[in-house]
């Protein structure tokens, strides 16, 4: 803007060095403070533009910094809240593998009690009580059984119950009382 200003300058001063008339220098010097003051007012807009952008980049970095921070903390309290949740499943899943071995040792005493009861029932007693239930419960009481016992209660079965009970203890020889409820 400056050089502009400089420039209009000389070229008056090379038209009043060059003898033109004071009417037209008159003139020049009119047209050069009207011009002059426009460009100042230019300048002056312009500064006010410049000024209010900078406050407005000031404002957009602070809402952002705001934003940032709002996010980490929202990001901590996830976290937080992950670990809780992590913890909460671990002490759930403690609780529960607890009660499966609880459930397990339940299920052991009960298979001890019922095989106990038959140990100390007569064979033939035992015998005519396993024939009336079906062969897969049968099979699961007898094999909690010693094998002595389980020969001495076949030996009194009903042959083809004994067969078919003989055929699922070898099939498979972890029954377990609770797989048939």
């Amino acid at each position: 803007m400056r050089v502009i200003i400089l420039l209009i300058f000389i070229f008056l001063f090379e038209l009043g060095a060059t003898g033109t008339n004071t009417q037209s220098t008159v003139d020049c010097n009119r047209i050069f403070e009207l011009r002059k003051s426009e460009i100042e007012q230019d300048i002056r807009r312009l500064e006010e533009q410049k000024q209010s952008l900078e406050a407005l980049k000031l404002a957009n970095e602070e809402l952002l910094k705001k934003r940032e921070k709002i996010l980490e903390e929202k990001e901590q309290k996830i976290k937080e809240e992950l670990k809780k949740v992590e913890n909460i499943k671990k002490a759930t899943l403690e609780i529960y593998n607890k009660n499966q071995k609880i459930l397990e040792d339940i299920s052991k005493a009960k298979n001890k009690k019922l095989s106990d009861a038959y140990i100390k029932m007569k064979d033939s007693k035992a015998a005519a009580i396993l024939d009336n239930m079906s062969e897969q419960k049968a099979a699961i009481i007898l094999s909690h059984l010693p094998a002595k016992k389980i020969a001495k209660i076949m030996a009194k079965m009903n042959p083809q119950n004994a067969s078919t009970i003989t055929k699922i203890l070898s099939k498979d020889m972890s029954l377990d009382i609770n797989s048939t409820k």
